[in-house]
């Protein structure tokens, strides 16, 4: 079995990205371009990248400090956490809370902006669908 945020991960997380159009189509209409990084916590870097062109991963990996491009979006929580969310998703009222109380932390990226855009907060909750 894949962990969460291994190479294999990563490939079959864009894979998934870029085979469903509810992540797709909106980030494409909205020419969203953009490196996001998940990670851990106690972690000091990201452990993965993704590369977003128009909606679509490009290039997705493990993070490697000397080589990775700096992240739009760099999205921590604990293992436990992402596990959690992995198995159950994670909708609006449960994405406020989690920010709020610090189980998701945004170390980059303007989450506030993220989420009152509608062709954004989609596709964002739809990811914790595709963990």
């Amino acid at each position: 079995m894949e962990s969460l945020f291994s190479s294999e991960w990563a490939e079959r997380f864009a894979s998934q990205w870029n085979t469903n159009p509810d992540m797709v189509e909106p980030l494409a209409a909205a020419s969203f371009d953009s490196v996001i990084a998940f990670g851990y916590t106690d972690a000091i870097h990201p452990a993965v990248l993704v590369e977003v062109r128009n909606g679509k991963i490009g290039k997705a990996g493990l993070h490697n400090a000397a080589n990775s491009p700096a992240a739009s979006w760099d999205l921590r929580a604990a293992p436990g956490q992402w596990a959690k969310w992995k198995k159950e998703g994670l909708g609006i009222a449960g994405l406020g809370v989690a920010v709020a109380s610090g189980q998701l932390q945004f170390r980059s990226g303007d989450y506030r902006k993220m989420i009152r855009t509608p062709q954004l907060a989609g596709p964002f909750l739809k990811f914790f669908t595709l963990l």
